[in-house]
Formats: structure tokens, sequence, C-alpha cells
């Protein structure tokens, strides 16, 4: 009898901790629903010398040549924001790279305010204007858009 209950126990022990495990929560309608996870951020926590930087910055720029033409200019500001804007710099390393980072800067701020450059792409073609905007405040953000944005002409256009 012993055996049995703590048989039972078990099983109700492992079936509560699948239930757990499997993320799920009521709706307001009394229905199992799943839960959405959360994408993992990278999180850069050694700070990058010129040389390294300067390779985070060449990378950087193959891909943005990649998304430029196939026109996926969301991917583009994702990536930027995850490779340059996220990366921990040394102050050395920024002074020494400033031309190559305003030109991959320059870069993707005409590929997301100039609507009509490198919009030859599938991916481009498919973008709405809320998407622009989306991604244009997202980029707008940034804290290198705020060090940058004297450097290169074009500017946002608020309507």
């Amino acid at each position: 009898m012993k055996k049995s209950k703590k048989l039972i126990g078990i099983a109700l022990l492992l079936m509560s901790m699948s239930y757990i495990g499997n993320a799920r929560t009521m709706n307001g309608a009394g229905k199992n629903q799943n839960v959405k996870k959360t994408a993992a951020v990278k999180n850069n926590t050694k700070e990058l010398n010129s040389q390294e930087y300067a390779q985070v910055l060449s990378n950087f720029r193959k891909k943005a040549e990649r998304y430029l033409k196939t026109g996926d200019k969301i991917s583009l500001v994702d990536d930027y924001v995850n490779d340059i804007e996220n990366a921990k710099v040394s102050e050395k390393a920024l002074e020494d790279n400033k031309k190559a980072d305003m030109e991959v800067f320059g870069m993707v701020e005409v590929a997301i305010f100039m609507k009509s450059m490198y919009s030859d792409g599938v991916e481009a073609k498919n973008l709405t204007d809320a998407d622009y905007k989306r991604i244009q405040k997202k980029f707008a953000s940034t804290n290198k858009f705020k060090q940058l944005e004297g450097y290169v002409q074009i500017q946002p256009v608020t309507q």
C-alpha cells in the first residue's frame, strides 16, 4: 500500500513538473495556450580592441552587402544593432576605426531612409511604409545614430 502511494505521488509530481515545463498558461476562456519564449540576446561581455572591432565592422560590411542585394533591410538593421550597437568597444578602438564605423553607419542609414535605394531585391519590394517607419525608429534610437548623425548628410524626415 505504501509503495503504491509513493508511485502515485511520484507520478503526480512528474506530471505536474512536465505541465510546468511545457510553459503553458490558462487564457481567459479556460483553455491552455503556449507561452511565447523570448529570443536570446547576444551579450558581448568582452571589450573589443581596435583590431577586433575592425574585424566586426568588416564582417558586418560583408553581411550588409548580401542583405542589400536581396533588399532585406529589416535583417540589415537587426544585425547592425546586434553586431555594432551592442558591441562593447574601447574608446581607442572607436577612434581608430571611426572612418570604417561611419561608412557602415552611412550604408545602413542610406538603405533605410532612402526607400528607393537598394529596393530592387525581393525582400525590399515586400516592405511596407509601416516596416520602414519601424526600422527607421529602431535605427534612430541607437547610440551610434545619436553620435554619428551629424557626419552623414541624410537625416530622417518626420511627418
